[in-house]
């Protein structure tokens, strides 16, 4: 399986792929990861590519990816030409003003991306920011958009090995806030009614 998060430095998407691969690992399968980081450790673009089963690059190939997490709706809409056509497309609405819009030199049409995204995968939409914060901390959107995925069914890991990658990944003293995050991102798929049945 093949999935792609984008984000923005200092997002925890690194962190999400490592929780992704480490539980794939605990089924007993090989799991690679790679990033392609921007300019700017923090602030800059970030993509991590997960790839589990026999695979031997760490990068997965143009428009191959079975799912998208995106952590910001820009990232999500710029990574569209990753995916497969039609997979899932989880994205956090929050929004993070790229360095362009923040210098007038460009506009952030939300509704142009959300479109574009909803043209060319089943694109999820919801403010992971929000239920993370409810949790305890906005540093936890990374386990709230897994808990989407995975109450969609999109990923091929059980609720058991993603927990124990939790465990493993995360300080002991964050364990609970992230484990809660997991479970809130599953909630909030039951609350989607549109998703409910697939």
């Amino acid at each position: 399986m093949d999935i792609l998060i984008s984000g923005v430095g200092g997002q925890g998407t690194i962190l999400a792929s490592k929780i992704l691969a480490y539980s794939a690992v605990l089924e007993g399968r090989n799991a690679r990861t790679g990033e392609t980081i921007g300019m700017s450790q923090r602030g800059g673009c970030v993509v991590s590519h997960v790839r589990t089963g026999d695979v031997f690059s760490p990068y997965i190939p143009l428009g191959s990816a079975d799912l998208l997490l995106s952590f910001e709706l820009c990232e999500g809409a710029r990574n569209v030409p990753q995916i497969k056509k039609g997979a899932f497309a989880i994205v956090n609405t929050a929004q993070i003003n790229p360095v362009t819009v923040a210098l007038g030199a460009a506009e952030y049409n939300t509704q142009k991306m959300m479109d574009y995204l909803s043209e060319n995968t089943k694109a999820v939409f919801l403010d992971a920011n929000e239920i993370a914060l409810n949790c305890g901390s906005v540093k936890a959107v990374n386990l709230v958009l897994i808990g989407v995925a995975y109450g969609l069914s999109c990923l091929d890991v059980s609720m058991e090995n993603i927990i124990k990658s939790i465990e493993k990944n995360v300080s002991p003293r964050f364990y609970a806030l992230n484990v809660n995050a997991f479970k809130a991102g599953i909630n909030a798929v039951q609350e989607m009614k549109q998703y409910a049945d697939h």
